[in-house]
């Protein structure tokens, strides 16, 4: 069966070192950010909305692994969230893979299931096939049988993992602030928005005014899968823009944020 693709993702890192501060500088920085931004794309979109100025999401991420990465060697990603408003926890499975055919082909409905296109710079397209769904604080994420409980599918498809083998965090663990609150307008009629934000990483057990990692993404998402070519170009054209135009705020030479966290943890364990 195909899967649809139900949302079309844009993600580019920032420069890091713009958005080190306390959190009222922080979303200062973002301001000047959305502001830039906007003034690039305003010939480009039919409407810019709103403003980055919500902390919609604070959360508490880890990643887990075998010592070898069999999981991510497979295309695929173990990573736990923890809310730390209301304490829900949360994990997620996800495979992805330039072959959207070989995406699409998962045992994902235990849970929150989606099937998206990932775009990263400078258009590095990646379909992603995730499962989400909520624990408790009592779920132990030690072995690989803990997630095949989960997700009984990961054991077929990397049939070298052992159920009793051992899993751990990898690089680090995540302090992740989201800011939302901005979208522009692609589509007329229907109406279709384009929604933002910006995604803020910080080592847990560091200089909290320090991130590790800063993204901009925006997205938009159709049930159907049904994806125009006004409505593409108009993104591809906004992607185009931020990396161009926008090369005081963009980095283009460092690693994805999850990229960044099993380099660190290769790092880190080569050293002892």
């Amino acid at each position: 069966m195909s899967e649809k693709v139900v949302s079309r993702e844009y993600k580019v890192l920032l420069k890091k070192e713009l958005f080190i501060g306390s959190e009222q500088e922080l979303l200062e920085s973002v301001k000047n950010f959305w502001q830039a931004f906007s003034q690039a794309i305003n010939n480009l979109v039919i409407e810019v909305n709103g403003d980055l100025n919500q902390i919609a999401d604070q959360r508490i991420i880890k990643f887990y692994d075998t010592d070898e990465y069999l999981i991510y060697k497979n295309n695929y990603i173990l990573r736990e969230r923890l809310d730390v408003n209301n304490n829900e926890r949360e994990v997620t499975l996800k495979f992805r893979n330039r072959d959207r055919y070989i995406a699409q082909d998962r045992n994902m409905n235990r849970g929150e299931a989606k099937f998206e296109e990932d775009i990263k710079t400078p258009f590095e397209v990646l379909y992603s096939f995730s499962d989400t769904q909520i624990i408790s604080q009592d779920n132990k994420l030690k072995q690989i049988q803990d997630a095949t409980q989960l997700y009984p599918d990961l054991l077929d498809k990397v049939s070298l993992l052992r159920a009793d083998e051992k899993i751990r965090t990898i690089g680090l663990i995540i302090r992740e602030i989201v800011i939302k609150g901005a979208k522009f307008q692609i589509k007329n009629q229907p109406r279709l928005d384009s929604k933002c934000a910006l995604i803020i990483w910080y080592d847990s057990n560091n200089d909290p005014k320090k991130p590790v990692a800063v993204e901009f993404s925006f997205k938009y998402g159709d049930e159907n899968e049904v994806y125009t070519r006004k409505v593409a170009q108009r993104a591809y054209d906004v992607f185009h823009i931020l990396q161009e135009i926008l090369t005081y705020w963009v980095d283009l030479d460092s690693d994805t944020k999850t990229a960044y966290i099993y380099k660190l943890d290769k790092a880190k364990v080569s050293s002892h």
